[in-house]
């Protein structure tokens, strides 16, 4: 018995923990990227074939991109160098568990199988130039249902994923500059005298 209300408050504590975003880089930067400024984002349906699933949550997903990604110094503009493309999507498979068990009572014994289905929701950010030449992409995997699909776990996948773009030149400049005082020498990183 204590066994069980262990188990049970461990998937409780679980229930209700923090998901931390999985993130994978698929198209790493060549060093392109981070000399452009501006962008544009692109709808979704650009990117992909057919409608855009969860089209309710893009109004909460295009100010979190656009603040992502002016804390990594690029900002919006009319007349763009990068076009952003992003997406969500669902990965769905199938799970079964088979229990053999003896039951409790003097029934004989039993097979249950247990069928679920494991949801992933996932959102790809692709970065490229005018051309359409891919300059970066990255997935967040939230490892969660969409079913169960809050404003922080979507906020929490965009951080995470955005926390991985390069920062711009400009942005880095500014930053070592602000970190070397104003007689640094931005190229060394070194105090001037």
């Amino acid at each position: 018995m204590r066994l069980f209300l262990v188990l049970l408050l461990c998937l409780v504590l679980a229930t209700c923990s923090t998901h931390i975003p999985s993130i994978q880089v698929v198209h790493p930067d060549g060093g392109d990227l981070t000399a452009r400024h501006s962008f544009q984002l692109a709808p979704p349906e650009q990117a992909l074939l057919g409608q855009a699933p969860y089209r309710e949550h893009y109004a909460r997903l295009d100010p979190l991109l656009r603040q992502g990604l002016a804390t990594r110094g690029y900002h919006e503009s009319q007349t763009p160098e990068l076009r952003i493309y992003y997406w969500l999507a669902l990965q769905d498979a199938p799970l079964e568990f088979k229990v053999d068990q003896a039951p409790p009572s003097p029934l004989g014994p039993y097979q249950a199988i247990h069928r679920l289905r494991d949801e992933t929701g996932t959102l790809r950010l692709r970065i490229t130039d005018l051309d359409g030449q891919v300059l970066w992409e990255g997935i967040a995997s939230t490892g969660l249902s969409p079913a169960w699909d809050s404003a922080e776990l979507l906020q929490s996948a965009v951080e995470a994923l955005t926390r991985q773009i390069p920062i711009a030149a400009s942005e880095r400049a500014a930053i070592l500059r602000t970190l070397g005082g104003e007689h640094a020498d931005i190229q060394g990183g070194r105090r001037g005298s």
